[in-house]
């Protein structure tokens, strides 16, 4: 009796330090090798989930600063005009509606903010920035005129930007940045006649002739926006064709004589 008792006693003290053994190196490895895994796993699927979050609020941004942009153009582009349709006392006022007209820049004469011509037509500016600092920028300039009375020579508007401009003529003169990131990669601005042929400068850089400035029906804009964030998101294009409605009348009255 008294051996088979030893022998119990032995048997447990074994047992218990097996059962005391603790985890050996291999499991410890294996548990910490799945670990890694899914800790990864969680890593990559967060830091995808936020690059798209991310990617999506800059197209959104991108589709909102293109529309906004080419609604604001269009709205100051349906008011072009020539100088002589507000007054029939200026024999010298002849220039047409457009005054400059290429790729990544126009400029216009416009009916803005005139209430029975008690202003005078505004000179509009849209132009993009290709190179430099301020590279994809669109930027807009309105300048009013000197004086809602044109002179014998016609409406005047003084140079705002020159330095020395005083403050009144710097007044009269806005600027703003409409939107960032314009990509270059297409023309910006197109020009189309009554016949809807497109007239397009003979060079780059350059402007369309006098004659065609003067059959511009409708333009085109084609505002295609990256924003310049680390995010980069594929650019975003927001395209519009403006009928001149003033240009459309100059037309029908020069059909009709």
């Amino acid at each position: 009796m008294r051996r088979l008792g030893t022998a119990v006693r032995a048997a447990l003290r074994t047992r218990g330090l097996e059962g005391d053994r603790g985890t050996t190196l291999t499991e410890l490895l294996v548990t910490l090798l799945i670990f890694s895994m899914v800790v990864a796993a969680t890593i990559t699927m967060a830091v995808g989930f936020a690059r798209t979050n991310a990617e999506n609020i800059s197209r959104q941004d991108q589709i909102d600063s293109a529309r906004a942009s080419v609604q604001s153009m269009s709205r100051a582009l349906r008011t072009a005009v020539m100088p002589s349709q507000l007054t029939s006392t200026c024999v010298s006022c002849t220039q047409d509606a457009f005054v400059v007209g290429r790729d990544y820049a126009v400029q216009f004469y416009a009916n803005l903010d005139n209430p029975g011509n008690s202003v005078g037509p505004s000179r509009v500016t849209y132009s993009i920035a290709t190179s430099g600092a301020d590279a994809g920028n669109l930027v807009e300039k309105v300048q009013r005129p000197d004086s809602n009375v044109p002179t014998a020579s016609g409406y005047q508007y003084c140079d705002a930007e020159v330095t020395g401009a005083s403050a009144a003529c710097r007044a009269r003169l806005t600027t703003r940045v409409l939107a960032r990131g314009v990509q270059a990669g297409t023309p910006v601005f197109k020009y189309y006649d009554r016949s809807g042929n497109r007239m397009s400068p003979t060079t780059a850089g350059g402007t369309l002739t006098a004659a065609e400035l003067a059959r511009v029906l409708a333009v085109e804009l084609v505002v295609s926006v990256q924003a310049p964030n680390a995010t980069r998101a594929d650019p975003t294009t927001y395209i519009q064709r403006i009928t001149l409605p003033n240009a459309q009348a100059v037309l029908r009255q020069s059909e009709e004589d």
